[in-house]
């Protein structure tokens, strides 16, 4: 097993530094990332400018990066789940939720702020912290998607401490 590992890492290993040495070849001497956008990595607290066109809407509080592997869950609020609702008024609100984030980031201008999922060191980007998805807050027209859901009604705040969270709020459906 460890061989097969060792192996399937010196393959990746190969690869990206191969995709290094065509970029930095290919483009003159500066060294890119191909394939992996910089939003994706920037992981500093930082805004970084993000199109339409760079990611799905998977529900009212994750999206998908192109090119990620899992999504990206928008923290400081809980949106109605539209995939796996618990009942029919938390299906019915999931759907408007998900609608309504389209439409904010339809013509807006997007900013995304990735920072380190509450999780206990070492797991995050594995399925035991936040089933592997990264975090960040979107932004349209410089406003947190999150606040302007839990203003008018179809999310409603969830924050986390720095390694873990409280049980997920989902007033949504009765006990």
């Amino acid at each position: 097993m460890a061989a097969r590992f060792a192996r399937a890492f010196g393959i990746a290993l190969a690869l990206v530094v191969g995709s290094l040495i065509y970029s930095y070849v290919e483009k003159g001497g500066h060294i890119s990332w191909p394939s992996m956008p910089s939003f994706a990595r920037s992981g500093t607290g930082d805004r970084v400018p993000l199109s339409r066109s760079q990611f799905t809407i998977t529900d009212g509080d994750t999206i998908r990066l192109d090119g990620a592997a899992k999504g990206t869950r928008l923290v400081g609020f809980n949106a109605p789940e539209s995939i796996e609702p618990r009942c029919a008024v938390e299906a019915d609100l999931g759907l408007r939720a998900k609608a309504r984030l389209t439409e904010l980031v339809a013509s807006a201008k997007l900013e995304l702020e990735t920072i380190p999922c509450s999780c206990p060191a070492g797991t995050e980007g594995t399925d035991r912290c936040n089933y592997g998805r990264s975090c960040g807050s979107l932004f349209a027209n410089g406003q947190d998607v999150g606040d302007v859901l839990i203003s008018e009604g179809l999310a409603v705040p969830f924050v986390c401490g720095a390694t873990s969270c409280p049980p997920t709020p989902r007033p949504w459906c009765a006990s």
